[in-house]
Order: structure tokens, then sequence, then C-alpha cells
């Protein structure tokens, strides 16, 4: 979640049911966020304790399938209802067009994945990917409050579910333990880990107990630092390719509407309320719009060489191969970075600045991470503690997955030339009515 927060304090293993606000304390989005984890994490697991990996309500299951065809290519009809994966809930509610006829979802206009790749021959596989996205104002106009002149006020976390296939077959989707494996395929267990730490610059064996006054944080105010892998370790046809990271100091969260985009020169709606938030020669901005999100696919990723703030316009490093022409409905904008490694290095630590140092940990033998795009940690660095908060001593900081982004899947149904086989599971209903 690329938003303007603090830090993320939520941790499932400390059990807490409510976060209680208290009188004359000082309150943070920390706080609210956490509460509203606590309560989402609480019904999710419920729901998946209940029902299972997944699983649909008997008289509203949704996402049937059946095979039609749309403007002479192979096409699937997505029928409308709700199903849960992993507790997380998926609704594909009937809507109707201007005349009052329900409108048919289809694979290939699904309101959450532009781009479809076209269907295969059968046999094939139909399965529910499901994932949560940030939106903001600049993705999202109707957040802001007119009330108050247009303000940007909080952000909301929208329920991604996309309809894909596959052209490989698991041997018994219906068995947990067998569809569980063939999922780690997109979702790997091992997808990196990464260690951070406050800059360690000597201190002497026989000094345990003294720190070196350069070995802090030495940023002048506390920031939320993210490190986001840019390019996997696999590219889309599953060949090995060098990963690369990509990070910021405000978690990603300053970003530049864009309102028209020609070559190498880029019109945005604003350069930022301060100079703080706004943009400067040398810094990196990766183009990214509604379509790349919703691919999960990184955009690309160029280095500003001049600004005009009279014009708003911001010449970048090189021709992205892009075009908006103000007329686009997919919120581009730039996305400012504060640095970038292209090449991801394991075992080693790296210098982001200010005394902020991270490692990739290196692979086991035999068994190399797989590094996915899209995937990030979180780094809170504090002025007060002249530190970062990660797990673990400061001199021995633990190794830690990925905080994000986290992919839930379900099995659907197999299209065979002979006809379809349902994989949904129905909740049988219990109570009566009275």
């Amino acid at each position: 979640m690329k938003g303007d927060f603090t830090r993320n304090t939520f941790d499932p293993t400390k059990q807490f049911t409510r976060v209680l606000m208290q009188q004359g304390r000082v309150q943070l989005d920390a706080d609210w966020n956490e509460q509203a984890a606590i309560l989402l994490h609480y019904l999710q697991a419920l729901a998946a304790d209940l029902i299972g990996p997944h699983g649909g309500p008997a008289g509203n299951v949704g996402f049937a399938i059946a095979t039609i065809t749309t403007d002479n290519k192979p096409d699937l009809e997505i029928g409308p209802g709700h199903y849960y994966v992993d507790g997380v809930l998926c609704q594909n509610e009937t809507k109707n067009d201007s005349d009052g006829n329900p409108i048919v979802v289809r694979y290939l206009n699904q309101p959450f994945y532009p781009g479809v790749p076209a269907l295969p021959d059968p046999p094939f596989f139909v399965y529910l990917d499901v994932w949560e996205r940030l939106v903001t104002a600049v993705e999202d106009d109707h957040i802001r409050e007119v009330a108050l002149g247009g303000a940007d006020t909080a952000g909301r976390v929208q329920v991604v579910w996309q309809v894909k296939v596959t052209g490989e077959i698991p041997v018994d989707p219906e068995n947990d333990d067998r569809w569980r494996e063939f999922t780690e395929r997109w979702q790997p267990a091992n997808r990196g880990l990464l260690k951070a730490r406050a800059q360690d610059i000597g201190a002497k064996p026989d000094e345990a107990c003294i720190t070196p006054p350069d070995a802090r944080y030495r940023g002048a105010e506390n920031q939320l630092y993210r490190v986001e892998i840019h390019d996997g370790s696999f590219d889309e046809n599953g060949d090995p390719q060098e990963a690369s990271c990509k990070w910021s100091r405000d978690n990603g969260s300053v970003v530049f509407p864009i309102r028209y985009l020609s070559g190498s020169v880029v019109t945005v709606e604003g350069l930022g309320r301060d100079g703080r938030s706004s943009l400067q020669p040398g810094d990196w901005v990766e183009i990214v719009d509604d379509s790349v999100v919703l691919r999960g696919e990184p955009g690309p990723l160029l280095t500003v060489q001049a600004v005009d703030p009279l014009a708003m316009t911001v010449t970048l490093s090189a021709d992205p191969g892009i075009t908006y022409d103000g007329e686009t409905r997919t919120h581009p904008l730039l996305r400012r970075w504060d640095g970038y490694l292209a090449e991801l290095k394991e075992g080693s630590w790296l210098l982001l600045e200010d005394g902020i140092e991270i490692q990739f940990q290196a692979a086991e033998a035999n068994r190399p991470h797989l590094y996915r795009s899209g995937d990030y940690w979180f780094i809170p660095a504090r002025t007060a503690t002249g530190d970062v908060e990660w797990p673990g001593p400061i001199d021995q900081p633990e190794s830690v997955p990925p905080h994000g982004v986290t992919h839930h899947y379900a099995p659907l149904v197999l299209v065979e030339a002979a006809g379809i086989t349902d994989m949904r599971r129905r909740l049988r209903q219990i109570w009566e009515p009275a």
C-alpha cells in the first residue's frame, strides 16, 4: 500500500482485539489503520475457518463459468454472486445498462483485468486470483471531499479479483495439498528475505557498548522507507533474469497525475505542495496507470532531466514509448522513487541514505529466491532513536519475507472439449427460516 503512512503496526501474533483511544493523547494514522486491520483479520480468519480455502453460498455462489463467443473470439461468461477465497469476499454484482438490461461480465471485459490474454484451446483450467490494492483520490476522484475544496483525505483498499486461465491442469484441484503445490508456482514461499539496520561503521569489539556517532539513522525526519522489487527474477515466460529493486523514503506515496505524455515530455497536473514533495533533476520516476497496476507489472523507470514549474512539464531521460492525450481514463501518473538498484545483490549490505542499510539474504544452495515484481518491505526510520524499527537485535537484524503483496487463489472450472467440470464449492445453509 503506497500511502502516506507513519508505519504499519498490525501484528497478528500479538492477538490484539481492539485499539482503545485515550483522552489527551496524540492520535496517529497507524492507530486507526491497526484497528481496521485487527477487525478485518478477525473477519477473514473466521470466514476461512468456517468456509475453508474457498467456497460460496449455495443460493448465491458466484463466478459460474460458461463458454461463449464474443466478436468471433472464444470467451467466457462469468456469473454473478459471491465467492470467498481464504476468507476474502469476492463480489461479482449484477449491474444494468441504461436500458435496464443486465450487463454480462465476460472473461475478455473483466473490471479488474485489462489486457487479458486470449483463451487457449481446450483443455484449459480457469482459476480466481484475488489480492488488494490501495485506491487514493488520484485513482478515484469521488474520494475527495467537495465541501473542503476537493481535499484529499483517506485512501481506500480495494479487493481485486481476476479470472485467469492456464493450459497446465492440476492433477487434482479438489485436493487442497495438491492445489497448494500448484499455486506456489504463482506465489513462491521463497520470494526473498530482507534485513534492515542503521549503518554499522565499525564499533570496536572491545568497545561493544560504545556506539559510533555516525552509526545511526541521520535523517532529519521520521520516514517510512519502502523497498520494492521492480523487475522480478523471472520474466513472463518463466525464464530467469536479473532482479532489480527500487526504494522510497515516503513509501512511494509521492505521485504526480499525468495530463499529457508525448515523447520524453510529461505535462502533469501539479508539482507538489512544497519542495520536499516536488521533483528535481536526477530524481527517479516510474510511469504507471491502472492497467499497469492491475496487471502487476512494473512501469518504465526513468530519471528526470528537467522541470519547468510554469509549464508544469517534466522532461525525462528517455522516451518511454507511451502516449497519453488527456482523454485517458486509466489515471496515469509519475511515481517518485528515491533510488534504484539495477542489480539486486544478495549477501551484501547496501546503503540507501542517511545511514539506512539493507541486505537481501543469500539463498540456499539449489534453492534460489524467486523475486516477484511488486513485492515490498516497510522500514520505519525514527529520529528519536536514530534507528529503524526492525525485528531482532540491533547488531543482528532478522531476515524478513516480503510484507506484501499477498495473492489468494481458488480453482473455478476445468474446460475440455467435452464440457466443463465445475470445481467451485458451495456452502449448505444449515439454518431454517422462522
